[in-house]
């Protein structure tokens, strides 16, 4: 009872400090002080979920900031990802990774590890910026997602320094909440052996240093093997498979042998280990789907309807590969239109309106 009294203090402290107004402040101590009575039945969680975390700028690791609303991912791919057959099997592998959260019967054996392949500008990072727009109500700017990037974090003049504060920021943020998301990016540049620090947070362990991973989702992303994904499946349309055909096995083991001699993923116990789960290769993108992509860009700034002129402006500046023999898929996907796309639309303006 005592304990319960002490962090009843500390907390109407924190909200005098914090400066909110009456209002408020009557309301969360008047929940406070009737949860306090209520402690002993409802435990703290419950507690702390009907006052500190009601605060404006507070996140807590509950449903509320953490709603895994995997409904939500689920639309997004299907709406604004496009030509990727495979993306779409994101939905299952996390609703599989949810359900044995939320299953005490069958518990998550360990952390959830994803990398995302394929060339520049096929919707990797989207996704999964979309995949944290789903779990987290803040999205990307969660306290509870973190990315690294791999020049900027990890430049490989000073390898233990950083792979100490890898693993101090990781600690930190997943003791905070057993169900955060850890993104790697841009690994083909990252310095080899840094992903070999983070192995027993993705091994089968019931936790490391006192931290359980079990329940946490670490995402690679790269550029790795984008050209081998673009051959691969060349080849596979020779042979009369269509793209929406197409299985994880056609790809994951050239990916996976391209990664083991590449970047951060070079010698890395991360794949000797078969540390991840999914492999997931991002596909090359053909015209429609850059057709499909521009207009979808096009919309979400307010233009439903493009001109044909708005659409060719838009398209003129993606190149087509693998060679000019082949030019089947987008050399560089739909990255460049974030910026074009607003360009054309002001050149396209009535002069009455700029």
């Amino acid at each position: 009872m005592l304990y319960f009294k002490l962090k009843f203090f500390l907390f109407y402290i924190l909200l005098l400090v914090l400066n909110v107004n009456y209002v408020v402040t009557q309301f969360i101590t008047a929940s406070i002080i009737g949860s306090t009575v209520l402690g002993g039945w409802f435990g703290w969680d419950t507690v702390k979920d009907n006052t500190f975390c009601l605060l404006p700028k507070v996140e807590c690791c509950n449903d509320k900031h953490v709603p895994y609303n995997l409904s939500r991912l689920k639309v997004s791919l299907s709406q604004k990802m496009f030509g990727q057959p495979l993306v779409n099997e994101l939905v299952n592998i996390l609703v599989a990774h949810k359900e044995s959260i939320k299953d005490v019967n069958r518990q998550n054996k360990k952390a959830l590890v994803i990398s995302l392949h394929g060339w520049s500008g096929v919707g990797k990072n989207y996704a999964a910026s979309m995949i944290a727009d789903a779990i987290y109500a803040k999205g990307m700017q969660s306290r509870f997602v973190k990315m690294f990037m791999g020049k900027k974090d990890f430049d490989c003049s000073d390898m233990e320094k950083s792979k100490k504060d890898l693993m101090a920021t990781i600690n930190l943020i997943v003791s905070s909440c057993p169900t955060s998301l850890i993104i790697f990016d841009e690994i083909h540049d990252m310095c080899p052996t840094i992903l070999d620090t983070i192995k027993p947070m993705l091994d089968h362990h019931h936790a490391v240093d006192g931290i359980d991973y079990r329940n946490s989702i670490f995402i690679f992303i790269s550029n790795i093997g984008g050209p081998q994904i673009a051959t691969n499946l060349l080849e596979l349309y020779d042979k009369g498979i269509k793209r929406n055909e197409v299985e994880f096995h056609h790809f994951e083991p050239i990916i996976r042998r391209t990664s083991y001699y590449t970047g951060g993923f070079e010698k890395s116990s991360t794949i000797a280990q078969h540390l991840i789960d999914h492999y997931i290769p991002f596909l090359p993108l053909e015209q429609h789907h850059v057709e499909m992509c521009a207009l979808a860009e096009f919309r979400a700034l307010g233009v439903l309807q493009p001109t044909e002129e708005m659409m060719i402006d838009a398209l003129s500046i993606i190149t087509y590969g693998p060679s000019e023999d082949q030019p089947i898929f987008a050399n560089n996907g739909c990255k460049r239109f974030v910026k074009h796309i607003p360009y054309v639309i002001q050149k396209y303006k009535p002069k009455e309106e700029l």
